[in-house]
């Protein structure tokens, strides 16, 4: 699968314009919704690059990192760069000081990684470089994807892969037998190979911004990533009201 399908782009535009099923979440309500990181104070980067931090709250601060991150990743060392927006930004601690130094090189060389395995971590990497080409793809924001398309009941959606992940609801969200890959698979959604997701999510994103017409990538993705718990908990609560009435 190369381009995006017509649904799949409108499931989203519908999204991000917070219509329908997604009144309070989407572009409008980023500010609001998007909260990084969940604990703790924001983590500094001035020893990266000769900088000033944003001021405000967190999400001002995020929005200051966004516009300031090329120019960092230009004058500061790559590899200490990649370990930060990794691990003290984006709370992932368990990546060997040498996969971290293989993505460097990867990237530095032109050779972007796109396979499924790590792309949590070197995705975080490419956007910092680069965050109107490249996007963030985690646990949260692939439920987004999924849930959004399953709150629109669509039944001939595209099946993004699933991560890892923690948090309690998106665990929930995906025990579910309607959202797990299989059924998904079985009602008529498309399956895309799990190494070929992110390169597709890119393309899908950028369709989409130019849909919008004024969004920045970045912001497409926080808010994926921001109203992941609420669009998995409005397809939960969708599907308890829809077994209750039929009991």
């Amino acid at each position: 699968m190369n381009n995006p399908p017509n649904q799949l782009v409108d499931n989203l535009l519908g999204y991000f314009r917070g219509q329908g099923h997604f009144e309070g979440l989407g572009i409008d309500k980023l500010s609001d919704n998007y909260v990084w990181p969940k604990r703790g104070s924001f983590p500094s980067y001035s020893h990266l690059a000769d900088v000033t931090e944003g001021d405000g709250d967190n999400y001002a601060k995020n929005i200051t990192l966004k516009e300031q991150s090329p120019r960092i990743w230009i004058e500061g060392s790559k590899l200490e760069i990649s370990k930060w927006v990794v691990s003290d930004w984006g709370g992932i601690k368990g990546n060997k000081p040498a996969t971290i130094a293989n993505y460097v090189e990867a990237i530095c060389e032109g050779r972007y990684p796109s396979e499924i395995k790590g792309v949590a971590s070197y995705s975080k990497i490419l956007s910092f470089m680069d965050p109107s080409e490249f996007a963030i793809y985690d646990a949260r924001v692939a439920i987004s994807l999924n849930a959004i398309q399953l709150l629109q009941r669509e039944k001939h959606g595209t099946a993004f892969t699933y991560l890892p992940g923690r948090n309690t609801k998106l665990q929930i969200f995906r025990k579910l037998p309607p959202t797990q890959r299989s059924a998904l698979l079985q009602t008529g959604w498309s399956p895309l190979a799990s190494n070929d997701c992110y390169a597709f999510y890119l393309s899908t994103l950028k369709r989409v911004r130019s849909e919008l017409g004024s969004a920045q990538l970045y912001k497409l993705e926080m808010s994926l990533f921001a109203d992941a718990e609420e669009l998995a908990g409005r397809y939960i609560e969708a599907s308890q009201s829809e077994r209750a009435s039929l009991s």
